[in-house]
């Protein structure tokens, strides 16, 4: 079925046939969308409108198929609310991403071991390059800030940032 839904790939619903060209010879059905189009992307912008235009009739009938079941007072819900509250349920992102991370991202100790070099701009094999190459907690502080975020306090900030040697400690 992968195969099916990416490419130059038709399901004519009406014929019940998938076909490979979006205007079939022997008929005027020049409609025809890309399976992707029709298979997928049309059926979640459905729920999506039925969602924040409070059609809860329509949702209903898009949500049973799917295994989704509202509590009480999601059911109270309408518009983005709603829609949040649906979707967080049929396609857990934050699920789908951890799981990603866990399976595919290597761990800091070996990932740093070939990147230490397009980590750290000084020379490899000094004492802060040789310690982001071992991820080293006992080296020399090696720290990346990618983001920082005032606080009420004037002037402080909190800071985001990954380590790559060393330890974080306040002062």
């Amino acid at each position: 079925m992968m195969e099916k839904l990416w490419g130059d790939n038709y399901f004519d619903q009406k014929a019940k046939k998938w076909k490979n060209h979006s205007k079939p010879d022997d008929t005027a059905a020049d409609d025809l969308k890309r399976a992707f189009v029709s298979l997928i992307m049309e059926p979640v912008i459905r729920l999506c409108r039925a969602t924040m235009n409070g059609e809860m009739e329509k949702v209903n009938k898009m949500i049973d198929p799917l295994g989704i079941v509202l509590k009480s007072d999601e059911k109270g819900l309408s518009g983005k609310l709603l829609m949040k509250a649906v979707f967080q349920k049929w396609i857990p992102a934050a699920d789908a991403l951890l799981e990603m991370i866990i399976l595919k991202l290597p761990s800091p100790v070996k990932a740093q071991a070939y990147r230490a070099a397009y980590l750290y701009e000084g020379p490899i094999d000094d004492p802060t390059g040789t310690a982001i190459k071992k991820c080293d907690k006992d080296g020399p502080l090696a720290i990346f800030i990618s983001k920082m975020i005032p606080t009420n306090d004037k002037g402080r900030f909190y800071a985001f940032g990954r380590v790559f040697s060393g330890t974080v400690s306040s002062g």
